[in-house]
């Protein structure tokens, strides 16, 4: 089990806009999949996993605040 942490302060967004789909648990994702985004200062920061695993929970809700080094997503 490992952790996606925030690499920066802003809110967490799973998705920046309508054409792209959410990431789910239970998702496979390969090393280097797009997980969500942190936006701050009006930039959307792009936030990738570094290893290939199963989501298993989706801590932070879209919208939320999150810290620098808080968890976003838990996978195995």
């Amino acid at each position: 089990t490992f952790e996606i942490q925030s690499p920066l302060e802003g809110k967490f967004y799973l998705t920046k806009n309508t054409s792209e789909t959410a990431i789910k648990v239970g998702d496979v994702l390969s090393e280097g999949a797009l997980i969500g985004y942190v936006e701050a200062m009006k930039t959307f920061n792009a936030i990738r996993t570094d290893k290939a695993g199963k989501v298993v929970q989706i801590v932070k809700n879209t919208g939320e605040d999150v810290e620098e080094d808080e968890v976003l997503i838990i996978m195995q």
